[in-house]
């Protein structure tokens, strides 16, 4: 009876250690869970009454047992300017989504881009289609993915329907989340482009991504492009971005870009020259030795001896 009752003593004991080493290991890592989410939309399209430009950032992330969420949009009219947007900013992610963008009071989502997606504000008045998204270029280490693709769309917006292009930009980085904490110098002078070729209708437009990362002999740059004949990733062999304009802090923002592109898989690819002006610029934040804009630039894509029109959004983070 006393060796009975040692024994189970021992499994209670040994059952115990079980259950403790068992929900240890969730509960640290529920405290060290941290990751970031972001998909990105950047549309331009153009109707009878001029073009539109809108952009909307979805960002999500985790940090611990907390979930956040938020929108980042801006959106330009030819011939009003600057449209200001509601429902932007913070707002709770109370299902924990991260894969999935989690519906907002200003905006609402359904299907997926890569068989689909619909964007909706009624705050907005807007509605943007977007058609099953392909994704060119992509790029992945141990913590980041982050891939680049195009797709039709059109936009209803105060009762004109206005067909154009989305280029989108997904992005997860584990072990990182900027929602919640700060990593100085993240940003490295970073131009992000978000360019249509304009030829033929808009919903046929062309599509080219170009990012550019630091300054000189240490600038790193990357896209992508979707013209007739040329397909794939580039990247920018010559960059010049100046006519700098004044700016309340330590830095200047561009507003005239010459930019060469160059096909990162076909050697013998005649070489791109896309000539760039600043339409207008919005200004997003400033932190003095940098800041966040936003431009809208117009001009022309020169190759084969072609000069094709280019409308777009350009990123500015310093």
């Amino acid at each position: 009876m006393i060796h009975a009752t040692s024994m189970l003593r021992n499994i209670r004991a040994v059952y115990g250690i079980v259950l403790f080493l068992c929900f240890l290991p969730e509960n640290l890592s529920a405290v060290e869970k941290l990751a970031y989410y972001s998909d990105y939309f950047s549309f331009m399209g153009r109707d009878a009454a001029g073009y539109v430009a809108f952009a909307l950032d979805n960002n999500r992330g985790v940090d611990g047992p907390d979930y956040q969420a938020e929108h980042f949009g801006v959106m330009y009219d030819q011939k009003s300017g600057w449209v200001p947007l509601s429902g932007t900013g913070d707002y709770r992610n109370r299902q924990g989504l991260l894969e999935r963008i989690p519906d907002s009071p200003g905006f609402k989502f359904e299907g997926e881009p890569r068989t689909g997606l619909i964007i909706r504000s009624d705050e907005n008045a807007l509605e943007l289609k977007i058609d099953p998204l392909a994704t060119p270029l992509s790029e992945s280490g141990e913590e980041r993915i982050q891939s680049w693709g195009s797709a039709k769309g059109v936009l209803i917006w105060k009762g004109r329907t206005i067909p154009g292009r989305v280029i989108y930009e997904y992005l997860v980085v584990h072990g990182w989340n900027r929602l919640t904490r700060t990593y100085p110098g993240t940003w490295d002078n970073f131009q992000g482009f978000y360019l249509v070729l304009e030829r033929g209708a808009p919903d046929n437009w062309q599509d080219l991504y170009l990012r550019s990362e630091g300054e000189g002999a240490q600038r790193r740059t990357l896209g992508f492009v979707n013209a007739d004949g040329w397909h794939g990733a580039i990247y920018s062999p010559s960059f010049r971005a100046d006519q700098k304009a004044f700016n309340f802090g330590f830095f200047r923002w561009p507003q005239h870009w010459d930019i060469q592109v160059q096909s990162k898989n076909q050697d013998d690819a005649a070489p791109g020259r896309l000539n760039l002006r600043q339409v207008s610029r919005q200004n997003q934040g400033n932190w003095i030795i940098g800041g966040f804009a936003m431009s809208v630039v117009e001009g022309e894509f020169l190759r084969n001896g072609e000069s094709i029109p280019v409308l777009g959004l350009v990123e500015l983070i310093k």
